[in-house]
């Protein structure tokens, strides 16, 4: 239930005025500018706390060459899934992306069956399927990589999908086909992302912090300002401060850039 923001007299629905039935004072307008600087107030502190997570997120998928590289790694393996991969004994043409794609929406069902009867051809065809998907995981995953559990996350799937690539491979030899280029191809890609990943892990990724002003304070002195227990006065102090050594700042870029300009127009004189 809505109350006076002066005396804290509880208002009924019927109380349509914008002025207090029992103070008179208009509602709307009572500490306006202390709520409009406390809510402009949250509003920085909100964003202070979030600009982090973009932060890392930008320099995990394209803040830097390194994590440029990683990307493009990170997708190469798609492509190679179009080159030959193998051939069967029995049947004339090589496989690929574009054949095992047929083959699952011509007959998903029987690759099923064929995995549960054990056949080695259905098994590698499973097994090359969950390694592509996981390449996209990975790639959708890039930025949380520098998250609290980023770095381990994108080794276990890094590892899984090579596992899954290597396991189709075996089963896929063990039953009778013939492995060509693009499956070694795949395959080493695959082991060079889990390696370049190890790399990052060790050394990782510098992160190019956006500062945030909370107040005109920047928002790790706001932060530890608040944390070390300094009072909501003294703190909105250094605030008026640090917005008018700003608003200075402003005032004599402002001057020096119309100073330039009227030399400029003196020289064409």
């Amino acid at each position: 239930m809505a109350v006076c923001p002066k005396c804290g007299k509880q208002l009924r629905l019927y109380h349509w005025r914008p002025e207090c039935p029992a103070c008179g004072v208009n509602m709307i307008y009572y500490n306006a500018n202390e709520r409009l600087l406390a809510e402009t107030e949250q509003a920085e502190i909100e964003h202070a706390k979030h600009q982090p997570r973009f932060d890392r997120a930008k320099a995990a998928f394209f803040g830097s060459a390194p994590a440029i590289a990683r990307l493009v790694l990170s997708v190469l393996p798609l492509g190679a899934l179009f080159l030959p991969l193998g051939r069967r004994a029995d049947a004339a043409g090589t496989i690929n992306a574009l054949t095992v794609f047929n083959r699952l929406s011509e007959d998903a069902g029987a690759v099923v069956s064929g995995v549960k009867a054990g056949d080695f051809t259905s098994i590698a065809l499973a097994l090359l399927l969950v390694s592509a998907v996981l390449i996209l995981v990975c790639v959708v995953c890039l930025p949380m990589s520098l998250g609290r559990h980023g770095k381990a996350r994108n080794l276990i799937l890094n590892a899984v999908m090579l596992g899954c690539a290597v396991g189709a491979a075996v089963a896929f030899a063990v039953g009778g086909g013939t492995l060509l280029v693009g499956a070694f191809v795949y395959i080493g890609l695959l082991a060079a992302i889990l390696i370049y990943n190890l790399y990052l892990a060790k050394k990782g990724l510098r992160v190019k912090h956006t500062t945030c002003l909370i107040g005109g304070l920047p928002s790790d002195e706001y932060f530890e300002m608040v944390k070390s227990g300094r009072s909501e006065l003294e703190i909105r102090k250094k605030m008026v401060e640090a917005l008018t050594v700003m608003q200075e700042e402003v005032r004599a870029q402002a001057a020096a850039a119309e100073a330039a300009e009227a030399e400029k127009r003196a020289a064409w004189k």
